[in-house]
């Protein structure tokens, strides 16, 4: 979160990701930096509990949306 911060911070396009357990603290944690608008884009939760494929599965659907979140065509 601190260096999604610092990037935006420079006028970078930036966005945090985080699972949806931190959704709510990574907003917080972003208000409070002074950042509320900044990019959050936010996995399932848990991870780590998840087979191999299906956590392979969710990167692929996330990755076209956080590359539109980043401001680059999928």
């Amino acid at each position: 979160m601190h260096d999604t911060v610092a990037v935006a911070s420079r006028g970078k396009t930036a966005v945090v990701v985080v699972t949806a357990e931190f959704e709510h603290l990574a907003h917080t944690m972003a208000a409070n930096a002074g950042r509320a608008g900044l990019r959050v884009h936010v996995l399932p939760y848990p991870l780590e509990s998840r087979p191999e494929g299906e956590v392979r599965g969710i990167a692929r659907d996330h990755w076209g949306r956080l590359l539109e979140s980043l401001g680059a065509n999928a």
